[in-house]
């Protein structure tokens, strides 16, 4: 697909993979202040669930969109 000299992605597909990066960048924040709660608290499975669900929804988002491609 990008080896393709007149390849050009859609609209969809780049705002997919940007809004998906952005979200993972959230989870990332997400995951470091977990790691600074760790040291004194006990993490909750649904804080957990909450990065994970974020994380789940940037994949099924991003196969999505590159499915049709």
């Amino acid at each position: 697909m990008a080896a393709n000299a007149d390849y050009a992605p859609t609209k969809d597909m780049v705002n997919a993979v940007v809004q998906s990066s952005e979200k993972l960048e959230g989870a990332a924040r997400l995951i470091a202040m977990l790691e600074d709660k760790a040291d004194n608290e006990r993490i909750t499975p649904s804080e957990l669930a909450a990065v994970r669900c974020i994380v789940e929804a940037c994949a099924r988002e991003l196969d999505e969109i590159l499915d049709f491609t």
